[in-house]
């Protein structure tokens, strides 16, 4: 027991990580319909025939990247035998990012699906990538615990998102939801260059997919 303090330390680096990526997804989740209604199908009634439209279109493209990253997911250990996860999961980040972004500079509901492949190859990360580093943290009679504590790196942003978003989309961007999904766009990429630098710090064989390392997200 008296190495876990040590070994959460470990965690940190994650935690923050996880943060700025959670917080951009949640405001993608909580956001993306007002968005997509109002600047792709020209509305905010949410009783037009164009709303309905808008909301079914989000649900294309939603379940259009929950499906190429769990395809994507199966190339995962392929990858991490030449790439390390820190840095591997930094470029997924930073894609997000992309995808996120892109969704202010374009119109045609047809090109958001260009922006949801890169948000796509994020989530195919987020899902997988952060439990083979804690799996590989962890001690093995400490997995348990270690996972729960982990969940909380969800957690935390949910609970942020949820006040911290309302308020600046209301108070900063008068109601503008669009810029709410670039905070989250800025979010995930702070998180990505972040990963980065930490794959810079954690060199050599340990950041590599081996036999010893649980993965339950795969």
């Amino acid at each position: 027991m008296q190495v876990l303090p040590v070994k959460i330390k470990k965690m940190l680096p994650l935690f923050i990580v996880q943060f700025f990526t959670w917080l951009a997804l949640f405001s993608l989740w909580i956001y993306a319909t007002p968005v997509i209604t109002k600047y792709f199908f020209n509305t905010s009634d949410a009783t037009s025939e164009a709303f309905e439209k808008g909301t079914q279109w989000v649900g294309f493209c939603f379940a259009f990247y929950s499906l190429l990253a769990a395809m994507l997911a199966f190339y995962i250990p392929k990858l991490l035998s030449r790439i390390s996860k820190y840095r591997l999961h930094a470029i997924a980040l930073l894609a997000g990012s992309i995808g996120l972004i892109s969704i202010y500079f374009i119109r045609s509901p047809y090109a958001l699906f260009i922006s949801f492949a890169f948000i796509g190859i994020a989530w195919s990360s987020i899902g997988n990538i952060p439990y083979l580093i804690i799996g590989e943290i962890a001690p093995e009679k400490e997995m348990g615990r270690y996972f729960a504590i982990f969940n909380f790196s969800i957690v935390i942003p949910q609970v942020f998102a949820a006040f911290l978003l309302g308020y600046i989309t209301k108070e900063y961007y008068k109601g503008e939801m669009i810029y709410t999904l670039l905070t989250g766009a800025v979010s995930m990429f702070i998180g990505g260059i972040i990963t980065l630098y930490i794959s810079f710090q954690k060199p050599g064989p340990s950041d590599t997919l081996d036999s010893r390392t649980k993965n339950p997200g795969l």
